[in-house]
């Protein structure tokens, strides 16, 4: 079929065919999007291309992954074990359960970002095979998990033998579908236009040859232009049939059908009611006649052009599946759609695919709608479908279902509504707690209550939820009370107007018999207590925390409580132990796919290499924990990856994008807590390097008060994480205040002492020796670097061999100088840091040293990101490895790769650890 007035359209199709990306083709009704996307799939089936298929539909636009299942289902079934095995290889490993029916564990349901990026390393697995064409018509009803992957992929395309080809309508409320937003951004757009008089008249007189210009006018006329409409009259026979567009061309379909057969019209409500692909005998039994009947108008509708085949029975165009569903009025729409679901039911189908029809069914008060519904919920959290899964379940509650199960219903549609990251799990819950009377059912509503508030941010509502649930509960010795007292110390130590109440909360707890979560939670909060309030040393809080960390194992049951637990242990620096620890949790998260547990332990693993002076590691595994939070669409846990990120941004002299990172935190909207410390704290730190040091000491000083006895009612120890004294006192020294800022420093210093950790002791002794000058600064610089070698954090111990280098060199001793300050310099290399290597190269050169030439080339030069590639990249991990193991592109890899050869001025892979040896770290020379 030749289309007319197509050529730019078909140019842009032939682009994206041939070269990759996102193609939108949109337009109205009837515009020729479907012809368009056929032909996009002929042409690529015919270049050898793999053509992958589907549509959205406003039936199933309630059915999560609908159209994802749609695209890879069959392709999927199809490949033998060997080939499945293969495409569903590393990451992709998580979106098998979405074609395998596999059951997911309920403790891992949370998968909704394992699953978007292993159906990306899906499609890219089967890009590698040959070239691969994704087209989705009618782009605009597709159900909002598969939306929301479309969206993931888009960005990723980039370097992919991947085209994806959308259709849809133009949206007033695509505004309101981020996703949707998120794909224009990505896409080239084109419109196709109404078809001119011309162009009318050629497909006019291909029907009926010879049509006069008056008749061609008419058509023309009638139509509006609009490719689906003319042919629609043509069908008809009367060009005065249909004033454009929908309503009379429903009057026009309808008498068409019926000029078949009278029961035909019904037939094909039915079909449209069930959608393309249905079971003819479902439409029957909707349509009240016999199979044979319906096998009979079923190829009748297929010669009058309303159907494309009757085996199974599809549609030729959308539109006529829309107008035929349309042309049933409310209430026999809503009795169709309602007997479809019970057939379906009945039949086995898939959950979601009868809740899609329940969910144009009017609420009745039916107990078996309900409890379809709660089926299919169940799947789309399975699935990791959260937000799908409340949109059922608030179905369900507008049914309404019986008053004795209203209250599971409520806590079921909470639990999905708090994955999902959004607040109304908390208006359920209430709701939940007001219908129940029974005292501990009650308290298990409000301890989910609690999580839900303490996801939010939300801690004061937590701790006022559990401490009413515990004036209900008779006993106190309870493990649920127990619980409840834990989830009040926890929650209550993250915000400084709950300490008074979280203490007591755990101090209850000393002494019982805890068990699992309890026993967890219990850990964590002493920890915190014992660290921020009570002052007590590194190995006094760490060594059980530790044990009751280990017993609980790699799965949390509470990802976010296990989150404090490891940041505590970190400010501890038990730094082999937590690592061994995140190991573990690696590849139970990888297992899972549980977002928060991606979350989680990739925040971690960020915050323990940084505090180690691993920036490219650090660099790495906090951008996939911000990756993790901005896909599964919850902010819990944006302080600390925005700190981490903007510290390693600061070590790494770029200033402005630390800047950038910690704009991303709305501090306004956080409680006075340790999340929104710590992004003060790395503000700051920011000032100072930025060499602002009045507006550094502003922001210390508002640290120290919002750090303060007056805001948490107790006195607060700062070991070994803020260092508020400290960083003050480095400003006061730049302002010419060094009595002031010893002070600061001699007090951060005996704290440090007490508390025994090595990185903390040895960052404090070098400011101390920097305020104190002269020989009493040296020998506390000395210290520093001697303390700091018993160590792991390498960064540390390279700012302190530079400032004892300096020192050296003040004091007329520059020979001496040269060795830490070139030890410096081969760390800051190692650990990633330019402005450390910078300031090194410099005291060498005032020491008579030559260094070579400034190092805008060698591994000084990388940044964090590729230095970390250029890492994996030299144990032997492949592109596609590389890009799995940090939730990158392959393109993005070879980009960074391309970066590091021609920093390192080598050629390629082969030359890398030549690069990367230590002769390249360019050590002086004297």
């Amino acid at each position: 079929m030749t289309l007319l007035e197509r050529e730019r359209e078909l140019e842009a199709i032939e682009g994206v065919l041939d070269r990759g990306g996102v193609l939108i083709l949109e337009g109205g009704a009837g515009i020729g999007k479907t012809s368009l996307v056929n032909t996009a799939c002929e042409r690529g089936t015919a270049a050898g291309q793999e053509v992958l298929r589907g549509r959205g539909s406003e039936l199933e636009s309630g059915f999560e992954f609908g159209v994802v299942l749609q695209l890879f289902e069959r392709r999927v079934a199809a490949a033998e074990h060997s080939e499945a095995n293969e495409l569903f290889a590393g990451p992709a490993a998580a979106a098998r359960p979405l074609f395998t029916g596999e059951t997911v564990a309920v403790a891992d349901a949370e998968v909704s970002f394992a699953v978007l990026h292993g159906l990306y390393w899906l499609a890219v697995n089967l890009a590698a095979r040959r070239p691969l064409v994704m087209a989705v018509d009618d782009a605009h009803w597709v159900d909002g998990p598969s939306l929301r992957w479309l969206a993931y992929l888009a960005p990723r395309l980039g370097g992919l033998p991947v085209a994806l080809i959308l259709a849809l309508r133009p949206a007033g409320a695509a505004s309101e579908q981020p996703s949707l937003l998120v794909l224009h951004e990505q896409a080239a757009v084109v419109r196709p236009g109404l078809l001119s008089e011309n162009a009318t008249s050629e497909i006019v007189r291909s029907v009926i040859g010879g049509a006069a210009d008056e008749l061609c006018a008419a058509a023309w006329r009638e139509s509006g232009g609009n490719p689906f409409y003319l042919r629609e009259l043509l069908r008809a026979g009367d060009l005065t049939a249909v004033a454009h567009p929908s309503g009379g061309l429903s009057r026009l379909v309808a008498a068409r059908i019926r000029g078949l057969d009278p029961r035909a019209l019904r037939l094909g409500q039915a079909l449209a009611v069930l959608g393309d692909g249905c079971e003819l005998r479902h439409a029957a039994s909707i349509a009240e006649m016999d199979v044979e009947t319906a096998s009979r108008l079923a190829y009748g509708l297929v010669r009058l052009e309303v159907l494309a085949g009757d085996a199974p029975p599809r549609f030729l165009h959308p539109v006529l599946r829309e107008v035929l569903e349309w042309s049933l009025a409310g209430d026999p729409r809503s009795s169709a759609h309602r007997a479809a679901a019970e057939l379906l039911g009945a039949d086995g189908a898939a959950p979601g695919l009868v809740a899609a029809h329940l969910m144009r069914v009017r609420p009745a008060g039916e107990p078996w709608v309900v409890e379809r519904l709660r089926d299919a919920a169940g799947a789309a959290l399975r699935s990791g479908a959260p937000q799908a899964a409340a949109d059922l379940l608030k179905r369900a509650l507008a049914e309404p279902p019986p008053r004795a199960e209203r209250v599971s219903v409520l806590r079921e549609g909470a639990a999905a509504e708090s994955m999902a990251g959004r607040k109304a799990a908390c208006a359920l819950l209430e709701e939940a707690l007001g219908l129940e009377a029974d005292p501990h059912r009650r308290a298990e509503i409000a301890l989910q209550l609690a999580e839900a508030h303490a996801n939010l941010y939300q801690w004061a509502d937590a701790v006022d939820v559990c401490e009413r649930a515990l004036a209900e509960l008779d006993q106190d010795a309870s493990p649920l009370a127990s619980r409840l007292q834990a989830e009040v110390g926890v929650c209550g130590l993250r915000d400084a107007r709950l300490v008074a109440r979280a203490l007591p909360a755990l101090d209850r707890l000393a002494g019982r018999p805890l068990e699992g979560t309890v026993a967890e939670a219990y850990a964590i909060g002493r920890a915190m207590a014992d660290h921020m309030i009570r002052g007590r040393s590194a190995r006094e809080i760490a060594r059980p925390l530790l044990v009751a960390l280990e017993h609980a194992g790699p799965r949390g049951e509470s990802w976010d409580l296990r989150l404090p637990g490891l940041v505590t242990l970190l400010w501890t620096e038990a730094f082999d132990e937590v690592e061994g620890m995140l190991q573990a949790m690696l590849t139970e998260v990888r297992r899972s796919g549980s977002a928060r547990g991606l979350h989680v332990t990739y925040a971690s693993l960020g915050l323990l290499n940084l505090l180690l002076g691993a920036l490219p590691e650090a660099d790495a595994a906090a951008r996939v924990a911000l990756r993790v939070l901005r896909e599964a669409e919850f902010s819990r846990g944006l302080p600390l990856v925005a700190s981490v990120l903007s510290g390693v941004a600061i070590q790494a002299g770029q200033l402005e994008e630390a800047e950038a990172l910690l704009e991303t935190v709305p501090l306004e909207n956080l409680p006075p807590s340790l999340p929104a410390l710590l992004v003060s704290v790395t503000k700051a730190q920011l000032r100072l390097a930025q060499g602002r040091p009045a507006d550094a000491l502003r922001e210390f000083e508002t640290c120290r008060a919002a750090y303060s006895a007056e805001v948490w009612g107790r006195e607060m120890h700062d070991n070994g994480f803020l260092h508020i004294r400290s960083g003050s006192a480095q400003a006061l020294l730049l302002l010419g205040a060094p009595e002031r800022a010893l002070e600061l420093a001699e007090a951060e210093l005996s704290d440090a002492r007490d508390f025994g950790a090595p990185r903390a002791l040895g960052r404090a002794l070098r400011v101390a020796g920097l305020v104190r000058g002269r020989e009493e600064g040296l020998a506390a610089l000395d210290e520093s670097v001697s303390v700091l070698r018993a160590s792991p954090a390498l960064l540390e111990r390279g700012y302190s061999l530079v400032e004892l280098g300096s020192a050296l060199r003040r004091l007329g001793r520059r020979t001496a100088a040269r060795e830490p300050l070139a030890e410096a310099l081969e760390l800051a290399a190692r650990c990633g840091a330019p402005p450390l290597a910078a300031r090194a190269r410099e005291e060498l050169k005032a020491t008579g040293a030559r260094p070579r030439r400034d190092w805008r080339t060698g591994v000084e030069a990388l940044t964090p990101s590729e230095l970390r590639v250029a890492r994996l990249a030299l144990e032997g991990h492949s592109n596609r490895e590389i890009a799995q193991l940090l939730y990158l592109t392959v393109k993005t890899i070879e980009s960074h790769l391309a970066h590091v050869y021609d920093k390192l001025e080598i050629a390629g892979r082969a030359e890398l650890a030549s690069g990367l040896s230590r002769e390249k770290i360019r050590v002086p020379t004297p």
